[in-house]
């Protein structure tokens, strides 16, 4: 980051640096808990900038929004704020850019709080009677939907793909289990047979793009087209800090993630009700939850 650098020695990172070096290199944790802690990042960094002069703060404010998107480049909300601190550059200067970031990184966090329970109640309102649900990766979203159904009449199974090389399907089966729920861990090379069977595939995102196309750990495209020739419907919960408003990039993907075209997807359960996804009508969710 560029905040101090002029005050410190080069070998000697700020704790700003050390906590986006963190967020760069974590690879179990979802988009939700990352984006947390980078605008809680974000909300110290920006402290810190009053006493910068005004061409120091335009081109620290630029090189903020380039570390963050460069810190997790396939995630919604580091490509949406990282765009955010650009327009602030551009359309403020010194101590104007400043209480206009201070403003937007508090108005970010009240929104990411609530998305929680906007998630919630539209789960809660949308989730089908489904019996068995696949899932893979680890998602705060997805778990939180599927809380949601807890103490319905029909039981849920959960069967979560082991989601190699991290094998962060293994930490969310142990999240649900502490959460109630019924959960086991199934290999990755079982998952397309399991999907076919099942009654609903419930993914998470890091990134929704303007086209409807839905960014996800490696595997979900070929576990969401199994689905959607299958009948299953495919439901992507995500709050709206994961929708970019942007094209899908040109530049090829980091190799955990994949992209789903939305032709597979049948809704979105957003903080803000439900989206319907690309998929034809016959494979969208008809009946709500009992």
């Amino acid at each position: 980051m560029s905040e101090g650098r002029s005050r410190r020695a080069p070998d000697q990172p700020s704790r700003v640096e050390v906590s986006f070096d963190r967020v760069r290199a974590d690879r179990t944790r979802g988009a939700f808990s990352l984006s947390a802690e980078a605008l809680g990042t974000l909300a110290h960094l920006v402290n810190g900038w009053s006493s910068l002069s005004r061409s120091e703060v335009r081109r620290t404010i630029r090189a903020t929004a380039r570390d963050l998107e460069q810190a997790q480049p396939a995630m919604g909300p580091f490509l949406r704020w990282s765009s955010d601190l650009r327009s602030i550059a551009r359309s403020h200067s010194g101590r104007g850019s400043v209480v206009q970031a201070r403003t937007w990184v508090r108005r970010e966090r009240s929104r990411l709080r609530a998305e929680r329970a906007g998630l919630v109640r539209t789960s809660r309102e949308r989730f089908p009677p489904a019996h068995r649900v696949v899932t893979l990766s680890r998602s705060r979203s997805v778990l939180w939907a599927l809380e949601a159904r807890k103490g319905s009449p029909r039981s849920v199974i959960v069967n979560v793909l082991e989601s190699l090389p991290g094998g962060e399907g293994r930490i969310f089966a142990k999240e649900l289990r502490r959460g109630g729920l019924a959960a086991r861990v199934i290999p990755d090379a079982e998952g397309l047979v399991e999907v076919m069977a099942a009654d609903l595939l419930l993914i998470g995102a890091d990134a929704v793009f303007s086209d409807g196309s839905v960014v996800h750990k490696v595997g979900t495209r070929a576990l969401a087209g199994a689905a959607a020739r299958a009948g299953v419907p495919v439901v992507v919960v995500a709050g709206r800090s994961k929708f970019t408003l942007r094209p899908p990039p040109r530049r090829k993907l980091p190799a955990i993630f994949d992209r789903t075209p939305s032709r597979y997807i049948s809704e979105f359960w957003t903080d803000r009700g439900v989206r319907p996804g690309g998929a034809p009508p016959a494979r969208r969710i008809r009946r709500t939850s009992l």
